[in-house]
Protein backbone atom coordinates (compact mmCIF):
# COMPACT_ATOMS: atom_id res chain seq x y z
CA UNK A 1 0.00 0.00 0.00
CA UNK A 2 2.93 2.23 0.86
CA UNK A 3 4.46 1.71 -2.68
CA UNK A 4 0.89 2.54 -4.13
CA UNK A 5 1.17 5.87 -2.27
CA UNK A 6 4.64 6.87 -3.13
CA UNK A 7 4.12 6.05 -7.00
CA UNK A 8 1.22 7.68 -6.83
CA UNK A 9 2.52 10.82 -5.24
CA UNK A 10 5.25 10.80 -7.78
CA UNK A 11 3.31 11.25 -10.62
CA UNK A 12 0.89 13.39 -8.99
CA UNK A 13 4.25 15.50 -7.81
CA UNK A 14 5.56 15.64 -11.03
CA UNK A 15 2.02 16.85 -12.91
CA UNK A 16 1.64 19.48 -10.84
CA UNK A 17 5.18 21.87 -11.43
CA UNK A 18 4.24 24.86 -10.92
CA UNK A 19 2.07 27.45 -13.20
CA UNK A 20 3.26 29.55 -16.05
CA UNK A 21 3.23 33.19 -15.45
CA UNK A 22 -0.25 33.80 -17.29
CA UNK A 23 -1.92 31.29 -14.41
CA UNK A 24 -2.25 28.95 -16.98
CA UNK A 25 -1.46 25.37 -16.19
CA UNK A 26 1.65 24.16 -17.93
CA UNK A 27 2.00 22.17 -20.98
CA UNK A 28 2.70 18.56 -20.95
CA UNK A 29 5.81 19.23 -23.34
CA UNK A 30 6.87 22.36 -20.51
CA UNK A 31 6.21 19.73 -18.01
CA UNK A 32 8.62 17.09 -19.35
CA UNK A 33 11.00 19.61 -20.15
CA UNK A 34 11.48 20.82 -16.31
CA UNK A 35 11.59 17.53 -15.38
CA UNK A 36 14.29 16.91 -17.92
CA UNK A 37 15.94 19.89 -16.15
CA UNK A 38 15.24 18.81 -12.54
CA UNK A 39 16.86 15.53 -13.61
CA UNK A 40 19.71 17.12 -14.98
CA UNK A 41 20.88 18.93 -12.16
CA UNK A 42 20.00 16.16 -9.44
CA UNK A 43 21.01 13.48 -11.21
CA UNK A 44 24.37 15.24 -13.25
CA UNK A 45 23.24 13.91 -16.56
CA UNK A 46 25.52 13.95 -19.45
CA UNK A 47 24.86 15.69 -22.54
CA UNK A 48 24.22 12.10 -23.91
CA UNK A 49 21.87 11.39 -21.86
CA UNK A 50 19.58 15.08 -21.65
CA UNK A 51 17.96 13.97 -24.97
CA UNK A 52 16.81 10.60 -24.20
CA UNK A 53 15.40 11.44 -21.09
CA UNK A 54 13.98 14.30 -22.14
CA UNK A 55 11.93 11.86 -24.93
CA UNK A 56 10.86 9.33 -21.64
CA UNK A 57 9.38 12.55 -19.84
CA UNK A 58 7.74 13.74 -22.78
CA UNK A 59 6.15 10.07 -23.52
CA UNK A 60 5.37 9.46 -19.96
CA UNK A 61 4.08 12.72 -19.10
CA UNK A 62 1.72 12.41 -22.50
CA UNK A 63 0.46 8.75 -21.32
CA UNK A 64 0.21 10.36 -17.95
CA UNK A 65 -2.16 13.48 -18.69
CA UNK A 66 -4.78 10.98 -20.85
CA UNK A 67 -4.71 8.99 -17.98
CA UNK A 68 -5.46 12.05 -15.85
CA UNK A 69 -8.36 13.12 -18.54
CA UNK A 70 -9.75 9.49 -19.32
CA UNK A 71 -10.56 8.34 -15.11
CA UNK A 72 -12.63 11.33 -14.66
CA UNK A 73 -11.74 11.19 -10.93
CA UNK A 74 -11.45 7.80 -10.04
CA UNK A 75 -8.84 7.73 -7.81
CA UNK A 76 -8.76 4.02 -7.80
CA UNK A 77 -7.71 3.44 -11.88
CA UNK A 78 -5.76 6.33 -11.51
CA UNK A 79 -3.50 4.92 -8.79
CA UNK A 80 -3.35 1.80 -10.85
CA UNK A 81 -2.29 3.25 -13.75
CA UNK A 82 0.45 5.59 -12.26
CA UNK A 83 2.01 2.76 -10.36
CA UNK A 84 1.98 0.70 -14.12
CA UNK A 85 3.04 4.06 -15.49
CA UNK A 86 6.09 4.83 -12.82
CA UNK A 87 7.32 1.41 -13.43
CA UNK A 88 7.35 1.32 -17.31
CA UNK A 89 8.92 4.86 -16.46
CA UNK A 90 11.44 3.77 -14.22
CA UNK A 91 11.91 0.57 -17.30
CA UNK A 92 12.77 3.39 -19.28
CA UNK A 93 15.18 5.16 -17.45
CA UNK A 94 16.93 2.32 -16.79
CA UNK A 95 18.40 1.99 -19.81
CA UNK A 96 19.51 5.64 -20.05
CA UNK A 97 20.74 5.94 -16.49
CA UNK A 98 23.73 4.59 -15.10
CA UNK A 99 22.93 2.79 -11.43
CA UNK A 100 23.99 5.11 -9.78
CA UNK A 101 21.69 7.61 -11.55
CA UNK A 102 18.66 5.74 -11.07
CA UNK A 103 18.95 5.05 -7.05
CA UNK A 104 19.38 8.10 -7.02
CA UNK A 105 16.17 9.17 -8.85
CA UNK A 106 14.28 6.88 -7.00
CA UNK A 107 15.97 8.57 -3.73
CA UNK A 108 15.56 12.31 -4.72
CA UNK A 109 11.71 11.15 -5.92
CA UNK A 110 10.82 9.48 -2.33
CA UNK A 111 12.20 12.87 -0.88
CA UNK A 112 9.91 15.19 -2.72
CA UNK A 113 6.77 12.83 -1.70
CA UNK A 114 7.90 12.85 1.70
CA UNK A 115 8.07 16.81 2.12
CA UNK A 116 4.95 16.85 0.11
CA UNK A 117 3.19 14.73 2.32
CA UNK A 118 4.74 16.46 5.83
CA UNK A 119 3.37 19.83 4.19
CA UNK A 120 -0.06 17.76 3.93
CA UNK A 121 -0.06 17.26 7.35
CA UNK A 122 0.85 20.71 8.71
CA UNK A 123 -1.43 22.20 7.04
Amino acid sequence: MLLSFVLLSISVVFSQLPQSGGGQRITVEERAKKITEWMTTELDLTQEQIHPVDSVNLLFAKVQQSYFQAVDGDWDKLREAMITLEKEKENALSKILTEEQLENYKTKVQEIVNNRGSRGKRQ
